[in-house]
């Protein structure tokens, strides 16, 4: 994983995929349980962290030890890193 995610563009398809399906599934099917759970809970509180670590470790900005930290403060230690996530500098 930490290959694919060092390229900029390919961690934005890593990312961003999620979002154009969970889009699709949201217009055609409005208020399922499974859509709810997955664009309001899991995607900005677990999936979205996990590929965040995996992407500021290939940049070597943090050490496999600060796992944990990506869930501090409800995921907002990941915000330090901004400029690294989305631009790569």
């Amino acid at each position: 994983m930490i290959k694919y995610v060092k390229n900029v563009w390919t961690y934005h398809l890593i990312v961003d995929i999620p979002i154009i399906i969970f889009s699709y599934y949201w217009v055609e099917y409005r208020s399922t349980l499974l859509i709810v759970l997955f664009g309001g809970l899991i995607y900005p509180f677990v999936y979205r962290p996990i590929i965040d670590y995996y992407r500021l470790l290939s940049l070597e900005e943090i050490e496999e030890k600060d796992f944990s930290k990506m869930w501090k403060w409800g995921g907002l230690y990941r915000f330090k890193y901004y400029s690294k996530l989305m631009f790569g500098v």
